[in-house]
């Protein structure tokens, strides 16, 4: 049975490849019912996703992925008032640390491996996105031509195969950017009326159980409300064990396919998983999601109500 929600997916306003209204489009003609858009770090895509929606006959919830400063970790905001001054003026400093930290990779990926890209080529793969993001410097690097030579030698292939031989998280290229911590991030969310969700907990800590919980019980001190468990990130061991920690500590559920871009050429990673080729594009393992969105809508309106 294919899914009928999706609560976490890019649009052109941050890293992916399609705009808001494609999107809502793409899940019209999938068969969702429900989905999120929910880029990072901007909340730039959502008036026209929320527009396309009512067109379409979809529902969109308007969202975000916030990135945190702890273990790299993203904490996705459903329902939330996009138009808070206090949230613009904070999107909009990410955008300015966001350009930065675009800016330094670009030129480590010019000094440390003699690629042949300039700021302009960024731009031009940013195109009208509200946020500059690594991939965008990725995809400029692997489009220019003078560097398919050196791409080819090295076995690189898709920005999968880029990330892993240039963007290592440890490796010299890399460069970390100021993130709001995890609390900052859901009392943000929370003061905008919104649910605030652990978005695809266990690629944080891969196998790592024991770890993952602990961060959990520091994530319930500042009032996290749920899990994403369903995910291409996740295998149908981290689903169960995932479904396990919603059940211990009360919490709620989420799904999302973390959808950016169709990419035939992706690979497996380390656990054999997939990147989403489409909107709606994850595996739930038989467990149903039919109560997801009640239980979401239900505490959306406890978050309005202390909001207000």
């Amino acid at each position: 049975m294919a899914n009928i929600i999706d609560l976490q997916i890019q649009s052109t306003a941050s890293d992916g490849k399609n705009t808001p209204r494609e999107l809502v489009s793409m899940a019209q003609k999938t068969g969702l019912e429900v989905m999120a858009l929910t880029d990072h770090d901007t909340v730039a895509g959502l008036e026209e996703a929320l527009a396309a929606g009512q067109e379409l006959g979809i529902r969109v919830i308007p969202g975000i992925e916030i990135s945190a400063e702890e273990h790299g970790v993203h904490i996705l905001g459903y329902g939330i008032d996009y138009r808070d001054p206090k949230l613009l003026e904070i999107t909009a400093r990410f955008k300015e640390e966001r350009t930065e930290r675009a800016k330094k990779i670009l030129n480590n990926l010019k000094t440390n491996e003699g690629f042949i890209v300039e700021w302009e080529d960024v731009l031009r793969e940013a195109k009208d996105a509200a946020t500059i993001t690594s991939p965008h410097v990725v995809y400029a690097v692997i489009n220019r031509k003078e560097n398919q030579e050196k791409l080819s030698r090295d076995g690189v292939k898709n920005k999968q195969d880029f990330y892993e031989k240039y963007l290592a998280d440890s490796g010299p290229n890399e460069v970390k950017r100021e993130h709001f911590s995890a609390q900052q991030a859901i009392e943000l969310i929370h003061s905008l009326g919104g649910v605030a969700i652990w978005s695809h907990p266990a690629i944080h800590f891969l196998k790592n159980y024991d770890q993952l919980e602990k961060f959990l019980t520091e994530l319930l001190a500042w009032k996290i409300d749920g899990l994403e468990v369903f995910s291409p990130s996740h295998t149908e061991d981290d689903v169960e064990f995932l479904t396990g920690l919603v059940q211990k500590y009360f919490l709620l559920r989420t799904a999302g396919s973390d959808f950016h871009a169709s990419d035939p050429a992706s690979k497996p990673n380390e656990l054999g998983l997939h990147s989403a080729q489409n909107v709606g594009d994850f595996n739930t393992y038989g467990f149903s999601t039919d109560d997801i969105i009640p239980r979401l809508d239900d505490a959306l309106a406890r978050w309005r109500a202390q909001a207000n």
